[in-house]
């Protein structure tokens, strides 16, 4: 009877101990999961934060992308008013260009118009200023 009251009792001892063991082990297990929460909850709110941030910055490149169209049709404007301002002053300049040509045509005729005259004046057009003139070349030759 001994012996069987002392292996029933180390039985007990054993289990004790065990189940010592599995208390130490359940509380480690309690502790992980209670880190593993506050974890997960530090986890959610960093991507709450990271959320919002993509967000806001989805909403930044938004407005971005908006201020670049404006600035765009702003560009076009700008450039159909100088277009604009080109072909005007290129017509100004073939204007000023034909009326160069004109007043260096004109100053032509009057310079013919003006030798034609001066050399009637002289009397080279008729035949006795063509005499006159023939002898005044002759002796200057000689």
């Amino acid at each position: 009877m001994f012996n069987q009251n002392t292996t029933t009792d180390t039985k007990i001892a054993v289990l004790e101990e065990r189940l010592s063991s599995y208390e130490l082990l359940l509380k480690k297990i309690d502790e992980a999961i209670q880190i593993m929460g506050k974890t997960s909850q530090s986890i959610s709110k960093m991507l709450a934060v990271h959320e919002e941030k993509i967000e806001q910055c989805v909403k930044s490149d938004d407005l971005i992308g908006g201020l670049i169209g404006e600035l765009k049709e702003e560009n076009k404007e700008h450039r159909l008013h100088i277009d604009k301002k080109i072909e005007h002053m290129e017509e100004k300049i073939t204007e000023i260009d034909k009326i160069k040509w004109i007043t260096v045509g004109s100053g032509v005729v009057l310079a013919v118009v003006a030798a034609s005259i001066s050399t009637l004046a002289s009397g080279w057009w008729t035949p006795a200023g063509m005499e006159t003139h023939n002898r005044i070349v002759k002796e200057k030759i000689k």
